[in-house]
C-alpha cells in the first residue's frame, strides 16, 4: 500500500485565517445549538463506525454526544441530525452562506492554489500510474473553493459530473450537475469525495453509494480528517477544527480501511499528507489549550525543538499515517 509524504510550504494563516475560522466556528456552533433547542429537529441514533468498533468513553461537544472507540480510535456522534437537516444547513444555513461568500469574494488565488494544487497533482498521479484515459469522473459535495474548475483545467479528465454540489463558484465548462439519485450504476472510473464522510449522518450509506457508482476496476479518491492523527489524539474536542456538525464521524486509519473493504474496495494508497498538525498544536498551546500530560511534553518540545524538529515531526507523522488529514485511493474490486 502506497504512502505519500508531502512536505511543502503551507502556513495555517494562509488557508485558515484566524478571524475567518472563528466567525465560521461561531456560526456553526450556533446552528448546533438551534438544532438542539428546536423540538422539530429530527435525530437518529447510530451504530459504531465499523462492525468491529466498540462504543467507548463518551464526551460532549457543542451539545452533541460523541463516543471514542478504545480499540481502533474512531470518534463518532450519536444521535445525529437526520441527513435532511444537515443538507438544509449545507444549502441554506448561515455558516454555509458565509463560507460561500468568503471563498467566492475574499479568498486569494494564493490561498486557492495552496488547497487545490496537491489534489490536482494527486489526480494527475492517479491518471498516470494507472493508465486512465479521460476517466469518467464525479466530484461529490460542496465546492466552495472551486476545486471542480481546477481539476477540469488539467484537461486529462473525461466528462465531469458534479453531485451534491452547493457552491458560490460557477461550474466548469462542460461539467454536468446531477443529484446522486440520478446517477447510473458503475457510471464512473474516478469518484472524488472531498471531505463529506465526516459530515454526513450515515457514512456507511455514503460508501455503499460509491460502491454502486464506481465501475469495476475504477477508483474512489477520498479526503477526510482522521481520528488517529496527532491533532485529535492530543487535543481531542479541544482542537479548533473540532466543530461537532463538521466532525460527526472521524475514522482511524484501520477503521476506514476496514469499511472500504466491506464495500468492495481495495486500498492502494493511504496517505496522511496533512501539513499543519505541528503548527496547530503549537498555536493551541500558545492560546492556552490545556494539556493532559502532567510533564507537558508537547508544549516543551514545540517551544524548544526549533524549526528542524517541527519539520521532521510533520514528516514522521505523514510517513507513519499519524497526520490528522488523509487522502485515500481505493480500487473497486471486480
Amino acid at each position: 500500500m502506497k504512502t505519500s509524504v508531502l512536505i511543502d510550504e503551507m502556513r495555517l494563516a494562509e488557508v485558515r485565517p484566524d478571524q475567518v475560522a472563528k466567525r465560521y466556528e461561531e456560526l456553526r456552533r450556533a446552528e448546533a445549538a438551534h438544532l438542539l433547542q428546536n423540538p422539530s429537529t429530527r435525530w437518529v441514533g447510530r451504530a459504531t463506525p465499523t462492525r468491529s468498533c466498540k462504543p467507548g468513553p463518551a464526551f460532549m461537544s457543542d451539545g452533541l454526544s460523541f463516543h471514542h472507540c478504545p480499540d481502533c480510535g474512531s470518534i463518532f456522534a450519536s444521535p445525529v441530525p437526520v441527513q435532511e437537516e444537515l443538507d438544509r444547513l449545507a444549502r441554506d444555513g448561515e455558516a454555509a452562506r458565509w463560507r460561500r461568500d468568503y471563498f467566492g469574494q475574499r479568498f486569494s488565488e494564493k490561498q486557492r492554489q495552496a488547497i487545490h494544487a496537491p489534489i490536482v497533482r494527486w489526480a494527475q498521479e492517479v491518471i498516470d500510474e494507472y493508465g486512465l484515459t479521460e476517466p469518467r469522473t464525479a466530484l461529490v459535495g460542496n465546492d466552495e473553493t472551486g476545486l471542480a474548475t481546477s481539476l477540469n483545467a488539467n484537461g486529462r479528465l473525461g466528462q465531469m459530473v458534479l453531485t451534491e454540489r452547493v457552491s458560490g463558484q460557477p461550474a466548469p465548462e462542460g461539467a454536468v450537475e446531477m443529484a446522486a439519485s440520478e446517477l447510473s450504476a458503475a457510471a464512473f472510473d474516478l469518484v472524488f469525495d472531498m471531505g463529506s464522510l465526516e459530515r454526513v449522518a450515515d457514512p456507511e450509506r455514503r460508501l455503499a453509494l460509491w460502491s454502486e457508482l464506481v465501475a469495476p476496476g475504477g477508483f474512489l479518491a477520498i479526503t477526510t480528517s482522521m481520528a488517529s492523527g496527532l491533532e485529535y489524539r492530543v487535543l481531542g474536542p479541544k482542537a479548533a477544527s473540532f466543530i461537532a456538525l463538521d466532525r460527526l464521524t472521524l475514522y482511524s486509519v484501520p477503521a476506514l480501511t476496514e469499511q472500504l473493504a466491506l464495500f468492495g474496495f481495495e486500498v492502494v494508497e493511504f496517505s496522511t499528507p496533512g501539513r499543519l498538525d505541528v503548527e496547530v498544536l503549537e498555536q493551541a498551546f500558545a492560546d492556552g489549550a490545556p494539556s493532559d500530560d502532567p510533564l507537558d511534553f508537547w508544549t516543551h518540545a514545540l517551544k524548544h525543538g526549533g524549526e528542524d524538529f517541527k519539520t521532521d515531526l510533520q514528516r514522521l507523522l505523514q510517513r507513519h499515517r499519524f497526520s490528522s488529514f488523509a487522502r485515500v485511493l481505493a480500487r473497486k474490486v471486480g
